[in-house]
């Protein structure tokens, strides 16, 4: 019987020889390099859902201590209730029974409310704290988002490295030196039997080459179980005889050196290595097959710290955050930019809906004393108008003979914060003033300090409009007002220092008022200044002229609030003499006391 050369040795022609794409030294090489960045981002991945973990926790506590705090809201203000009942009952004896103590009972009032307040107090900064981890676990969601897609894409990069490595190790040419004995029929012609042993010693080559390549493959292991489902497409390219002829068994031996070289499939890398096909395809071939396929689209949702700002995604305008763009998976350029701000660019390769929030920085211009500026509130709002203060020398304190060094900048409010925008800050906190736990706010009537029950900042014994300063509030108050707007806007704003304050109301004056030493007509409402507002009421913010940095009301309309501990207030009002409201003057007043004639007005700290 004849046996016929098996159809992968008829291809016999050098042309036909593939050059390997990749070196195995240069593929052990990437594989290693990605499997220690592999092995570095599985450990940044878990650390990060570790952090998440922290994070989850600290919330779980931190809304456990709010509800801990309403609850203990409800009690204190029933507490609070009781109390007043109590006082008022008191009030109410003390008409029958002049000589009736009720200093226990005003004493269990004044208790019930610091209660009150404090535990206001700390729910506010219990909730600000919860906004704060809520924003940070929601980021490190995204974070470890962004961690699992790196992770798999170098996972993917390592299935391909492998691929590329064992496609170049397939690929090597090698010459197979064999010998192969045959024992011929009978009935064949020498001629014949030469043919045959020939043939079936070539068969012999390419299984022993076969066996090399497997045996000489960096994952021998692994090839080894699918070996025998692929094709290596193994060509014979030249082969020569070295010795044929009977030996003394009267067998027919034959000795061949042949160079052979295997072929595979792209794909057949990924078959011996169990991956998918994508995993050997060229990136490029791949992609071209795909364009008229599906593409997947997810949803890219977009926030910053700032309003008005404007957004790009791979060159094309969307707007101003926040918005919601629909985009095809993959990788994508984000920048955000607004006028006075470093622009925020970041690359993204999006496999699933995806949030962003962006951090604009400020712009480190050279400040200059004047400029004036409002910081965006939440719902399309402004923060109060402000004015920049630069470092310096200044002079402060009675007939200007104190020199201080002013050694930061600082922005301060154009005007006392208004009833207005007082008003935003309660109806979006549902904050509740001292004067309105206390249902108390002080008057001054002919020079008599006079408490007017059940006034407040909505009714502070006067008519106000919205553009009036904002009367009845507290230190507290005010302070709370400034930790909302730094919430808020994302900067630090507080009450100023005795020194800021005086800085501004001078305005580079050593006069007792910024125009000069005597009062004179239609420069501020103070009492008795003759102004139509005087010994009256407030005045609407800007109705006197500014003083020459663009401060308005620093003289009069209302005491206004300083951070210094003491308690201290400065300016004058509408209800005190002009001699009070000079540029060094000041007035002391307990933190928790409202009145009808104090405000404040804001600093917002510059970096």
């Amino acid at each position: 019987m004849r046996y016929g050369l098996p159809a992968l040795l008829l291809a016999l022609s050098p042309s036909l020889v593939v050059t390997a794409a990749y070196a195995a030294d240069n593929n052990v090489s990437s594989v290693s390099a990605i499997n220690d960045a592999l092995l570095n981002k599985k450990t940044e991945l878990q650390d990060a859902q570790a952090k998440k973990q922290t994070q989850q926790k600290a919330y779980q506590h931190k809304q456990d201590e709010l509800r801990q705090l309403e609850q203990k809201a409800d009690a204190l203000n029933k507490q609070l209730q009781a109390a007043k009942q109590a006082l008022h009952q008191a009030y109410d004896e003390m008409l029958t029974k002049p000589n009736t103590d009720i200093s226990s009972v005003k004493s269990a009032y004044q208790k019930a409310w610091s209660q009150v307040k404090a535990n206001q107090k700390e729910h506010l900064s219990v909730q600000q704290t919860l906004d704060e981890l809520h924003a940070t676990i929601e980021q490190q969601d995204q974070h470890i988002q962004q961690l699992a897609v790196a992770r798999d894409k170098l996972k993917a990069q390592k299935r391909q490295a492998r691929a590329h490595r064992l496609q170049g190790e397939l690929e090597q040419k090698h010459e197979q030196k064999i010998r192969f004995t045959n024992r011929c029929s009978r009935n064949m012609t020498i001629a014949q039997c030469a043919t045959q042993t020939k043939e079936l010693g070539l068969q012999k080559a390419v299984n022993q080459y076969q066996q090399w390549l497997v045996n000489n493959a960096t994952e021998t292991d692994v090839i080894k179980q699918h070996v025998n489902n692929v094709s290596l497409n193994i060509h014979l390219l030249t082969h020569r005889t070295l010795k044929s002829g009977f030996n003394n068994n009267n067998q027919y031996e034959t000795v061949i050196s042949a160079e052979l070289e295997a072929r595979p499939d792209k794909a057949v890398a990924c078959q011996l290595l169990g991956f998918n096909q994508s995993d050997c395809v060229d990136p490029e071939k791949l992609a071209q097959s795909q364009k008229n396929q599906p593409v997947a689209w997810v949803s890219l949702t977009v926030h910053s710290n700032k309003y008005h700002d404007h957004i790009m995604v791979d060159d094309v305008n969307y707007g101003s955050t926040p918005t919601d763009i629909m985009l095809p998976v993959g990788e994508h350029e984000i920048t955000i930019t607004k006028e006075g701000y470093h622009d925020f660019t970041k690359t993204l390769d999006i496999r699933s809906n995806y949030t962003l929030r962006a951090v604009l920085k400020e712009q480190a211009n050279i400040l200059k004393a004047g400029h004036k500026f409002a910081d965006s509130l939440k719902g399309g709002l402004k923060a109060p108008e402000m004015i920049t203060m630069i470092p310096g020398e200044y002079l402060v304190g009675e007939h200007a003979n104190h020199k201080i060094v002013l050694d930061h900048a600082f922005a301060l409010g154009a005007t006392p914060v208004t009833v207005g925008q007082f008003e935003t800050f309660i109806n979006q906190t549902n904050y509740q003033t001292d004067a309105e736990l206390k249902h108390l706010c002080i008057s001054v009537n002919e020079t008599q300090f006079t408490p007017l029950s059940d006034s407040y900042w909505r009714n502070p014994g006067f008519r106000q409009t919205a553009k009036h300063p904002v009367a009845c509030v507290s230190k507290n108050d005010a302070q709370a007002y400034t930790a909302w707007l730094s919430k808020q806007t994302g900067f630090k704003y507080r009450l100023p220092s005795t020194n800021e304050w005086e800085i501004a109301a001078r305005s580079g004056s050593q006069s007792d008022y910024w125009w000069g030493d005597e009062f004179g007509a239609n420069h501020a409402n103070t009492g008795w200044s003759g102004s139509q507002w005087s010994n009256k009421s407030t005045s609407p913010v800007k109705s006197f002229d500014p003083n020459h940095f663009g401060f308005y009301d620093m003289v009069g309309n209302v005491w206004e609030w300083t951070n210094d501990e003491r308690g201290m207030a400065r300016g004058g009002a509408w209800s005190f003499s002009p001699d009070v409201a000079k540029a060094y003057s000041h007035l002391f007043i307990a933190p928790d006391t409202a009145a009808n004639y104090v405000g404040f007005r804001v600093v917002r700290e510059l970096q």
